[in-house]
């Protein structure tokens, strides 16, 4: 019954981030993310731009308002891999459709010996889904193709028609369009889904070079590991079978000394790393700089005021000063990277690519919570959920911490140099079937670590509090497999014996069932 109800609701969810997709073409679009279980809740964040030519079409979106010059070519589809003979009808109507709309010949002939049924595994990308249709332009021996805008409308409008038969069920998972010139040397599957994870940077990690971990450091070792919000999930790699699937949040308290948390926070506010003190402006007495920190910046909830009125619910980062964190260089924010690149050495680590959510949900932001603002409970992400992207081309959709998956976790680190108990300002974890909470209390360079598909909120502090901000950094990164076949559900890296047992919290009891 609760499978039933998670898929109907997952399909409710993905048909109305379709639908955005059309209308907004996520530029500063809320994108509504459903809890994996049975509770709603809705992401929204400040937008960012960057000025990545890879990334000009990192979220499906045709404007047809813009008039592109047609040229005369001819397509045919060449391929099919991990498409069975249902869905081959389907995709060739697909293509078909947009060749008609802009006025491109299509040829329907399909040999039966290029259409190989079975997803295929990419050598090279673990956990890549392998379902890709080769299509061939033909007159097109002077264009180059990955630069023409003609040839990325016509496939960011297939790509939008192949997701509307997703989403009512004639298809399984997406399928990745590789457009090539039919006079060039066919490319190989593993060279069309290295391109893909390429262009888009979809596999850049931001620790390579980090030096190997002592696994006996204590720095590594969390205080604590909750599990949260079980249940019976899709087992991906076994159609029709089941298993039980637990959510983790897991502490650490020596991961960060004080040197590298007071530099982070001066990153976080705008100074220079080495500052003492505040030097611009005095947030105990007067809050979050305003040249920093603007209201209505960062909401956890769709709210009645938009993001653009000054009186909004909380206090989140400018753009400028999320562009600053994310893009420029700061030695600090490369060095804690360093770190969780040590702690997750069997793991290849990206920041979230802006080819997974869009423009809408940057990498790194910074929290900085007062006494009266309001928040509620939402996820990160779930990559059961993205909306049509390159990312889901290549990777698919797949419920969290599945086997040879990218894992999505958030890290939020502390940043404040002290915070009193009776300030309060929690961040609490929310087990959705049993409405149990777990509670983390911020302190100084606390770093916890948490699956994007959690049920959490940001605990506004008291009134004893004053205006002093909860300053916390928060990465979204995500966890791939270095290896096909990866166990993606423990994260402890051959400290397993040094790890504390974890705390099985509501309905993550029924895994000791």
């Amino acid at each position: 019954m609760k499978k039933e109800m998670q898929h109907s609701l997952v399909t409710t969810t993905l048909l109305l981030v379709y639908a955005c997709t059309l209308c907004c073409g996520f530029t500063r679009f809320s994108l509504p993310i459903l809890c994996r279980r049975d509770v709603l809740f809705t992401s929204h964040v400040k937008s960012i731009t960057t000025t990545s030519s890879r990334r000009k079409h990192a979220i499906y979106q045709t404007d047809k308002s813009q008039e592109t010059e047609e040229p005369c070519i001819r397509l045919e589809a060449s391929s099919f891999f991990g498409v069975d003979n249902d869905e081959l009808t389907h995709l060739l109507e697909a293509i078909s459709g947009v060749c008609d709309e802009y006025g491109v010949q299509f040829d329907h002939t399909t040999s039966t010996s290029n259409i190989f049924p079975s997803s295929q595994p990419s050598t090279s990308v673990p956990g890549a889904l392998g379902r890709v249709v080769i299509i061939d332009v033909h007159g097109a021996a002077d264009m180059n193709i990955d630069e023409s805008d003609f040839i990325t409308e016509l496939k960011n409008g297939m790509s939008q028609q192949i997701d509307g038969y997703l989403y009512s069920g004639q298809l399984s998972q997406p399928v990745l369009l590789a457009f090539q010139c039919a006079a060039a040397k066919s490319a190989t599957l593993d060279d069309i889904i290295e391109k893909e994870v390429r262009d888009y940077g979809l596999r850049d990690g931001v620790t390579r070079g980090a030096a190997q971990a002592n696994h006996d450091d204590a720095s590594f070792i969390p205080s604590r590991h909750i599990k949260v919000d079980g249940a019976m999930i899709q087992t991906i790699e076994s159609p029709g079978q089941s298993h039980f699937d637990t959510s983790s949040v897991i502490i650490f308290d020596n991961i960060v000394d004080d040197s590298l948390r007071r530099r982070l926070l001066n990153v976080v506010k705008g100074y220079p790393e080495d500052a003492t003190g505040d030097i611009f402006w005095d947030d105990v007495k007067d809050g979050p700089n305003p040249d920093r920190w603007a209201r209505g910046g960062l909401m956890d909830v769709v709210d009645s005021k938009s993001d653009e009125e000054e009186d909004g619910p909380c206090w989140g980062l400018t753009d400028d000063a999320v562009m600053d964190i994310c893009f420029n260089d700061h030695s600090a924010v490369k060095e804690f990277e360093a770190k969780l690149g040590q702690l997750f050495e069997d793991f290849i680590i990206t920041t979230l690519p802006e080819a997974v959510l869009g423009d809408c949900v940057s990498p790194i932001t910074a929290n900085a919570p007062c006494h009266g603002d309001s928040f509620d409970f939402h996820i990160d992400a779930d990559p059961m959920q993205v909306p049509p992207s390159p990312w889901a081309d290549v990777f698919g959709r797949y419920p969290n911490r599945s086997k040879e998956k990218p894992r999505f976790v958030s890290v939020l680190l502390y940043l404040n140099d002290d915070w009193a108990e009776e300030w309060g300002a929690p961040t609490k974890f929310l087990d959705p079937p049993t409405q149990e909470c777990y509670e983390v209390f911020p302190q100084p360079g606390r770093c916890v670590i948490m699956d994007q598909d959690i049920s959490h909120t940001v605990v506004a502090p008291r009134k004893e509090a004053g205006k002093r901000p909860r300053y916390s950094m928060v990465w979204k990164l995500i966890l791939h497999p270095k290896k096909a076949g990866q166990d993606m559900t423990d994260l402890s890296c051959g400290r397993e014996k040094l790890w504390p047992e974890p705390e099985l919290l509501g309905s993550a009891i029924q895994q000791e069932l």
